[in-house]
């Protein structure tokens, strides 16, 4: 795990005299880290579950239990009895209960989080399709998962509440009141107002956290087929960008490292908001291109990758792009695999960024930070701190370039 930039910043700083050898991975997320970014993209609506009604067959389920308890094919008591209703019920909700008022009613908000990287200076972004949209399907189950577990929770309380008094309610009702509740809850949820929004969370180079829009400029399909999304900041100038390779660059056996955000440390409630918002970057050998079954070539590399990574640039031990992250294995089958990640070549990314008619642009910005660093790691301070005054010129906002300048300011 290579440190960030901003680390890296501090820690030389400590070290004296500067050390000759430069780890690979160290110069790389120096290099690349300031056009790495957070974006998130959430869904918000409103879910609606009409109150259950019971219907007429519900209501003579309980006569037809007591007639099973008097011919002994069911125990006799009166817990057994609501049970055998509650189990019987279950089985066809849609007979035994239909929608009622009042509606209940929660607005709810799905989100997630991917990585995106900055291929002109103006604005354009390279991610996933997945990381871009959710079906329909999906999403109404998350809706679900958020929404429904207090509306269920009331339903079963209300239904204890009606029996109490024939029967004393115990945890094998209350599982089976769930059961049933649960099925007719999720049959007539309905969600409405839905609004989607794409968004890149940054530094501003001023220790704060902005939140920008995104728009949708062109999407592939989600993995196994061509897993691309191209996106675009509006108003945007000499951000930094990447630089992308060829699919000739990388050949089995050599190194990859990807970048990203990974949710076990974006979601880490023990750090603090800033540091979060530095990428990670992980390395691993890449082991074999693979074709998915919709004929799109992947290549799979022995680099740990996390969610929230997807989306995230992949590069050669030079610092080129040579792919986008997708999927790690236990995402692609659900298997227990660990240290195996599928990454969309960059053949393909080129592909479809000259059909959006996007052409990737090196900024000014990253060519000017770039020749900073090769300084700085050099040990030419004087020409290092010149040119990382002229990077915070051209792109005030830049998370890294400051812890440059400030150490480099201190050492003389």
């Amino acid at each position: 795990m290579a440190l960030s930039a901003a680390t890296l910043a501090q820690g030389i700083a400590h070290a004296d005299p500067r050390p000759r050898d430069i780890a690979v991975g160290t110069r790389l997320a120096a290099r690349t880290n300031p056009a790495v970014q957070l974006i998130g993209m959430s869904y918000s609506g409103t879910v609606m579950v009409p109150s259950p009604a019971p219907t007429a067959a519900f209501t003579a389920l309980f006569a037809k239990a007591e007639k099973h308890a008097k011919a002994g094919r069911i125990p006799a008591d009166h817990q057994s009895q609501v049970k055998w209703v509650l189990r019987t019920a279950s089985r066809n909700v849609g007979k035994y209960l239909v929608p009622g008022k009042p509606a209940r009613k929660a607005a709810t908000e799905v989100s997630s989080i991917c990585t995106g990287w900055w291929i002109t200076p103006d604005g354009y972004m390279v991610t996933g399709a997945h990381c871009v949209a959710t079906d329909n399907a999906l999403l109404r189950q998350r809706f679900a998962e958020l929404a429904l577990p207090k509306v269920i929770e009331a339903d079963v309380r209300g239904f204890l509440k009606s029996v109490a008094g024939f029967a004393q309610p115990d945890d094998g009702m209350a599982k089976l009141a769930r059961t049933l509740f649960t099925a007719y809850d999720l049959k007539v949820m309905r969600v409405t107002g839905v609004r989607k929004r794409l968004a890149v969370k940054m530094h501003d180079g001023k220790g704060r956290i902005s939140v920008r829009a995104l728009g949708l400029v062109a999407k592939g399909s989600d993995y196994p087929g061509v897993d691309f999304a191209l996106l675009r900041m509006k108003g945007a100038r000499n951000l930094p960008t990447l630089s992308l390779g060829r699919d000739g660059d990388v050949r089995v056996g050599d190194y990859l490292y990807i970048s990203g955000f990974p949710g076990i440390t974006v979601f880490n409630a023990t750090l603090d908001e800033r540091s979060r918002m530095y990428p990670s970057l992980t390395e691993g050998a890449y082991n074999v291109k693979r074709t998915t079954v919709s004929g799109v070539p992947y290549l799979q590399a022995q680099a740990p990758s996390y969610g929230g990574n997807s989306g995230g640039p992949v590069f050669s031990k030079e610092g080129k792009v040579v792919g986008t992250l997708i999927a790690g294995a236990r995402q692609v089958d659900g298997a227990d695999t660990e240290n195996a990640s599928f990454v969309l070549p960059v053949g393909v990314v080129r592909k479809r960024l000259a059909a959006a008619g996007v052409a990737p642009v090196m900024s000014e910005t990253s060519k000017v930070y770039d020749a900073a660093l090769d300084d700085y790691f050099a040990g030419r301070n004087s020409r290092a701190l010149e040119r990382f005054y002229r990077v915070r010129e051209l792109y005030p906002a830049h998370p890294y370039v400051g812890a440059f300048i400030t150490e480099l300011k201190s050492s003389r």
